[in-house]
């Protein structure tokens, strides 16, 4: 697309490591590694596999896996190995995780900063906001059309953008041709811990930076849900209900949202979602998978049971049954068999199992940036993205 930024360090799957992280002691060498040549780590980690995606309690297992391979780092080899053998063993007779307790949605309302010029839409508003939620301030964009009618109500769309860098400044061109023009308002936070714009533009003599830090789907589904309860307030824009429109990371955080906000979520569109299936990266990383999880080893240097709770409550599989939109999920097909296309198998297993509404469209050709570039794979998508909407989230 001709208005679409692109950016090299956007094109990362994963996210990068915030000032700040660290590195769980024994992990420092997993970052790059592609094989596990001990044989009695390998049988752990092999078997850990399916009872970590099941969701059951593994955190003695896993613990011993910890303990191992800081016992490695430490050439205590011997040691590591008796850990990992220790391991094995406590992997008979698991229980479940207990299900995780619904949070309450949260409130806010805009406080209007400024007004961008659109250069090349007129007739196009764009105005930056600041809400609160709990004590950060968060920032985002505001768009709607210039010249409203009186007491018309507009359906609102959630735009998530990908990566963890700000909102690509380019693509508020392609929200506002795609859906500012046809009848929409469109909101797009920047999320915690991030800049405003990845190209950073001064507002009042200053940059914008959200407080907070990247949580990596945790507190991100927050700002969110408190952008959708601000936006609810503005009096041309229709109460209770949105659409989402979300990419990479802004897609893993926008689904999450969906599930949490229960009815009022009436579609999404997802490109090629990050993080899907948490579990599974998590595991990926073990077995020295591709490093798609770049702020995986600071996850790690937590107590295990606050791992499974955290990855619990990031994995949108423990969340289907919440979910009520209509969902069109988009894949790029250049790179399958990766993490993220297994997760979404996982995901297409569970909506099947609650008989959830969906569709799942692996595109041609795609890879996991397709919809930042203006080629093919971007065009068949969008096709079908347009057809999606006009069907079942028109404009009024």
């Amino acid at each position: 697309m001709r208005y679409i930024l692109v950016l090299i360090a956007l094109l990362l799957s994963g996210i990068r490591l915030p000032a700040g992280d660290t590195v769980r002691p024994g992990l420092e060498k997993l970052a790059w590694g592609n094989w596990i040549s001990d044989a009695d780590e390998k049988a752990l980690v092999t078997a850990l596999k399916d009872p970590l995606l099941a969701e059951m309690n593994v955190a003695a297992a896993l613990q011993d896996w910890f303990d191992g391979r800081l016992l490695d780092t430490q050439n205590k080899n011997q040691e590591a190995r008796e850990k990992w053998r220790t391991g094995l063993q406590k992997l008979d007779n698991l229980t479940p995780l207990p299900p995780l307790q619904s949070k309450t949605f949260p409130k806010a309302e805009f406080t209007i900063l400024t007004e961008l010029r659109m250069q090349n839409f007129p007739d196009v508003l764009l105005q930056v906001v600041a809400w609160q939620v709990a004590n950060l301030r968060q920032y985002g964009i505001l768009l709607s059309p210039k010249e409203k009618i009186t007491e018309k109500k507009h359906r609102l769309v959630l735009y998530e953008h990908g990566a963890a860098f700000g909102l690509p400044n380019d693509f508020c061109d392609w929200l506002a041709e795609h859906f500012v023009r046809k009848g929409y308002v469109v909101i797009g936070p920047a999320l915690r811990g991030e800049p405003l714009f990845q190209m950073q533009l001064p507002i009042h003599g200053k940059e914008l930076v959200s407080d907070g830090e990247i949580e990596n789907l945790a507190g991100e589904v927050d700002d969110s849900l408190a952008m959708l309860a601000a936006a609810w307030k503005l009096p041309y824009v229709k109460e209770n209900e949105f659409a989402l429109v979300g990419h990479s990371f802004g897609a893993g955080v926008g689904l999450l949202t969906v599930a949490r906000a229960g009815a009022a979520a009436k579609v999404a569109v997802s490109y090629d979602a990050w993080l899907v299936n948490p579990h599974r990266y998590y595991w990926d990383r073990m077995r020295r998978g591709a490093n798609n999880w770049l702020s995986w080893e600071d996850f790690c240097n937590q107590p295990v049971a606050d791992q499974l709770r955290g990855l619990q409550q990031r994995s949108l599989i423990h969340h289907v049954e919440k979910i009520q939109a209509r969902l069109l999920l988009f894949m790029g097909g250049a790179y399958d068999g990766s993490v993220f296309h297994l997760s979404h198998a996982d995901l297409i297993e569970k909506l099947q199992k609650q008989q959830k509404e969906y569709e799942y469209v692996l595109v041609p050709g795609g890879d996991h940036n397709f919809v930042l570039r203006d080629g093919a794979p971007a065009q068949y998508a969008l096709k079908k993205q347009q057809d999606f909407f006009a069907k079942y989230y028109p404009p009024e």
